[in-house]
């Protein structure tokens, strides 16, 4: 994709979307860096790439919150009258994704970065939004230890259903494959299975990502439930618990909105401050305690983060 920006010197691309690619642009003038996700329309079915961004804009523009990135202008490319593309300026983020091999924290970091993240979410709630595409690859952290909720394209009106199924497997809450209504209860579920990959390295497990093959016999027959104990008893269980009440498959059973999420982050923070309260089931089945470290049998590994990548699972 041939980039040229008038006024605008383009200094790095920083990734691909579905028909997009994103840039960080220098103004000229102003010596200011912006990240520039640009749109163009080939074909006559990518004009729905342009609604997209066109959403994105004033999603973006409702929302005013640190933790969640600004987007400050929509241009759209003519020519001959026609619209040939668009190009959405935003916020520029100097850090790395959740997803990247060289995000590393301790568990009690990680708990307070994922608050922010739920501060930022309350924020769009507020607003009357839903993110709607809550992943490591979503979420940028910076070197200041600054977090930063990017890529609002998926994103929707609270209390609406989507047309079409939206969003990456691994992350997506129940209502959003059966494209029901969606509301501050589906970032919850998007929070928490997050939450669950940066911690574990691994997806939970749901009904839409355990699919029965070749390769998966041994699931049939087994409860969620049971699927995600084998993972979820290797952390605490204030934080096992956590995650678990955020990802239950029926809306009504979650964790109701993001101040709550934000109490019970705050309260297994508390909880992992106290000496040997980082403690999991199976440390307190099999020998003494140990500390928050995510991997008992290394306290002082840190929270390793995952490579980029497809791990995060297929989009939709």
């Amino acid at each position: 994709m041939a980039v040229d920006i008038p006024n605008y010197r383009i200094i790095e691309k920083l990734g691909v979307g579905a028909n997009s690619r994103i840039f960080r642009a220098r103004c000229m003038r102003t010596g200011q860096d912006y990240a520039v996700k640009i749109v163009k329309i080939v074909k006559p079915e990518d004009a729905g790439f342009v609604e997209l961004l066109k959403s994105e804009h004033a999603i973006g523009s409702a929302v005013n919150h640190p933790a969640v990135r600004k987007v400050f202008e929509l241009r759209l490319m003519r020519q001959r009258l026609r619209v040939r593309g668009a190009i959405l300026f935003m916020e520029y983020v100097n850090g790395i994704p959740m997803s990247d091999k060289e995000f590393r924290s301790d568990l009690d970091e990680v708990l307070r970065l994922f608050g922010e993240a739920a501060k930022g979410l309350r924020a769009m709630h507020l607003a009357g939004f839903v993110h709607a595409d809550l992943k490591p690859n979503n979420i940028l952290v910076t070197a200041e230890g600054a977090l930063k909720l990017i890529d609002l394209g998926q994103s929707a009106r609270s209390f609406e259903a989507k047309s079409r199924v939206q969003g990456t497997i691994n992350y997506m809450a129940p209502e959003q494959v059966k494209r029901q209504t969606l509301d501050a209860r589906t970032d919850v579920f998007g929070l928490g299975a997050t939450m669950h990959m940066v911690l574990t390295g691994k997806p939970i497990a749901t009904g839409m990502n355990q699919t029965v093959s070749m390769h998966s016999q041994g699931l049939i027959g087994k409860r969620v439930s049971e699927l995600r104990q084998t993972v979820l008893h290797r952390l605490p269980t204030c934080v096992s618990r956590m995650i678990d009440d955020c990802c239950a498959q029926e809306p009504q059973d979650r964790i109701a909105d993001m101040s709550a999420v934000l109490e019970r982050i705050d309260m297994a923070r508390t909880i992992l401050a106290r000496p040997g309260a980082g403690e999991t089931p199976s440390s307190r089945d099999n020998a003494g305690p140990v500390n928050e470290s995510v991997n008992p049998s290394d306290q002082q590994q840190p929270v390793p983060g995952k490579s980029a990548s497809k791990k995060d699972g297929q989009e939709l």
